[in-house]
């Protein structure tokens, strides 16, 4: 009774915080609304301080390296920070810049404390990743005040003093939408490489082996059980593929066993358990083909240039799918649930073709 007492009074702590936060930058945007926009490009020192805000999902965080590639490439001897999540700090180590990592916890005595020393260190700039509205994201420029703020012209836009076009989410990829938060510097997207980069990942590509995804970031992504097996025994069939590697998350273990079980083939092997992203992407990157559902391996696949045969629920018409960047793919786009292991089957062939002939389908990000 006590725990449950003490965990209401945290709640009711952090949603006074944050009511008090969102005040404060009501405020802020009355007074900024009689602000002139500062001149662009920026006129930066050659070793400026810059913020990203990243503390959403993995996915997330790889398709923003191209971002971060692009500054640290005009301002080498700046000082970059990463303010990422719980859910996504696994990247850390992986990142393509040289950067110091903070980690945003939903803890609201640790968070102010976080915020107050980023706010006496007078950031240059702010950038905000997100091309959705996020209360969160307003909450944490707000309260680190860098001299210039960068966002995407959304919803919560008056949180920025310099923002940055939304192009049609129905037309253009994240990867692609996010780089228009180059321009401030100078940089045209329209000139950058898009596809994710990442560094300090070992693993040498296994010949014949494809990865096959169980696990996905909602259950309701992952398809069902007895689907996956008859995937892992088609798969099989095929002169290409001499090894299935199940990839799941340690929940869903069982599952995989089932899978392999069911087959019945000892070409079909579990994913030796990792404990950290990085051995996650390390293993990955051993594969030569994968079937996915979840969005992190897409960008995975990109980085580490593996075809890839990519499974999504379908989307509203208003959003462009997260689809690989610079490698041949396949694209399934069908209720999960109603997904044939036929079909499946039938993508990877057609992935197979492409990559013996050489077609580079969907190389780009529009």
């Amino acid at each position: 009774m006590r725990e449950l007492r003490i965990k209401k009074a945290v709640k009711r702590l952090e949603i006074a915080i944050r009511r008090a936060f969102i005040a404060s930058l009501q405020l802020r945007s009355h007074f900024r609304s009689g602000m002139k926009i500062p001149p662009l490009p920026l006129d930066l020192s050659s070793t400026p301080t810059i913020l990203f805000l990243r503390q959403d999902k993995l996915g997330d965080a790889i398709i923003s390296t191209p971002v971060f590639i692009e500054l640290y490439k005009k301002y080498p001897n700046g000082h970059f920070i990463m303010l990422l999540g719980e859910k996504n700090q696994g990247i850390a180590d992986l990142l393509p810049i040289p950067c110091e990592i903070i980690v945003y916890r939903k803890k609201p005595l640790a968070d102010i404390a976080m915020l107050r020393k980023l706010r006496k260190r007078k950031i240059d700039v702010l950038i905000d990743l997100m091309d959705n509205p996020s209360s969160t994201s307003s909450i944490l420029t707000a309260a680190i005040s860098a001299k210039y703020s960068i966002g995407i012209n959304k919803e919560n836009a008056s949180s920025y003093n310099i923002t940055v076009p939304l192009v049609d989410r129905s037309k253009y990829h994240i990867a692609r939408r996010i780089a228009e938060l180059l321009r401030p510097f100078g940089i045209d997207p329209d000139t950058i490489e898009l596809r994710a980069r990442l560094h300090n990942v070992s693993g040498e590509k296994v010949i014949g082996r494809l990865g096959l995804i169980i696990s996905a970031g909602v259950p309701e992504r992952q398809l069902l059980p007895e689907i996956n097996s008859e995937i892992a025994k088609g798969v099989l069939q095929n002169p290409n593929i001499n090894q299935v590697m199940l990839f799941f998350h340690p929940k869903d273990r069982k599952e995989a066993e089932s899978i392999q079980r069911e087959t019945g083939n000892s070409q079909v092997v579990l994913a030796p358990l990792t404990h950290t992203f990085h051995e996650y992407a390390s293993l990955l990157k051993t594969c030569e083909y994968v079937i996915t559902p979840d969005t992190s391996a897409v960008h995975l696949c990109s980085a580490f240039n593996i075809p890839a045969v990519v499974i999504a629920s379908p989307f509203p018409p208003t959003l462009h799918y997260w689809t690989p960047i610079g490698v041949p793919y396949e694209m399934i786009t069908q209720e999960i649930r109603t997904l044939n292991y036929a079909t499946v089957l039938d993508h990877l062939q057609l992935l197979i073709q492409k990559v013996a002939l050489n077609i580079p389908e969907a190389m780009t990000a529009a």
